[in-house]
């Protein structure tokens, strides 16, 4: 419950940083950050209606799609940024921060991948196509931000057909700017060894099958001190998918040591979803 609670802190603060991103940096100057907020920018200059609602109402065939792909947690801390998202949207107002296009695209675009990146690392995402580029970094082992910048290319097309060639190039800023940043925060291609010395291994081992289907190496142990027979149990696991894993050793044994550390390369079969 209290990680539960420290997340949604967290999607919150980012979030309300996102919305400030998009109201002061880039909507004022009509440069786009690609996916559904930057379709929803575009949509916004021919209907009059906000652009966090236009993001909400996109959203919903998304979320059903992540739902049964990503989970009900997942889906829960994405629903609750995108309407946080929507709210603070409209309480922000639409005013330029700088004057000066350059910096407001590429500082605006930093800022926004930053917050994307901290949502997904938090658990949940910003939604849109960040929900397709989870589920297809954890098919793919890519990265999400190269997958998101190259899903953007449509975005930037159409950019410009409706603003013009020369919003169009700040835009592409902005869209490298937010995919490099989304990459320094989160990476679920990262692979982690998990190494679990414990006692309870039965139901340890158990429980982390049920939870990742993973390969789970497991050899004896003794612990020198105690002289009590333990067990020691190896996965490899996504950085992913390191949140719910810990949160199950905790649950299973608390008293279990656990030792991470990142896997360079992975070979042989490895269940990427």
């Amino acid at each position: 419950m209290k990680h539960t609670i420290y997340q949604l802190f967290s999607i919150t603060i980012s979030t309300i940083i996102m919305a400030f991103a998009l109201n002061d940096f880039l909507i004022p100057h009509k440069v786009l950050t690609g996916g559904v907020t930057g379709i929803s920018i575009i949509i916004h200059q021919f209907i009059r209606l906000n652009t966090g609602s236009i993001i909400l109402i996109i959203n919903i065939p998304l979320f059903i799609l992540g739902y049964f792909k990503l989970g009900k947690k997942f889906m829960f801390l994405t629903i609750y940024s995108i309407v946080l998202l929507s709210i603070a949207m409209k309480l922000i107002p639409v005013s330029p921060f700088s004057h000066d296009i350059l910096s407001s695209c590429i500082f605006g675009g930093v800022l926004f991948g930053l917050c994307v990146g901290m949502n997904i690392k938090f658990g949940g995402s910003s939604g849109g196509l960040d929900i397709v580029s989870v589920i297809l970094s954890k098919k793919k082992d890519m990265s999400i931000g190269y997958l998101s910048t190259y899903m953007n290319l449509g975005v930037v097309i159409v950019s410009a057909l409706v603003f013009g060639t020369d919003k169009t190039l700040y835009t592409l800023f902005a869209i490298f700017a937010s995919g490099r940043a989304v990459d320094t925060i989160y990476t679920n291609q990262v692979k982690l060894t998990v190494t679990i010395v414990t006692e309870k291994w039965n139901e340890l081992s158990e429980a982390l099958l049920h939870l990742h289907q993973r390969g789970i190496t497991m050899t004896e142990a003794e612990g020198v001190y105690s002289h009590h027979p333990k067990k020691v149990l190896t996965t490899v696991i996504t950085k992913f998918e390191w949140q719910e894993t810990k949160e199950l050793i905790r649950k299973e044994d608390p008293k279990a040591f656990v030792h991470i550390t990142r896997a360079i390369e992975v070979m042989g079969r490895f269940r990427k979803e």
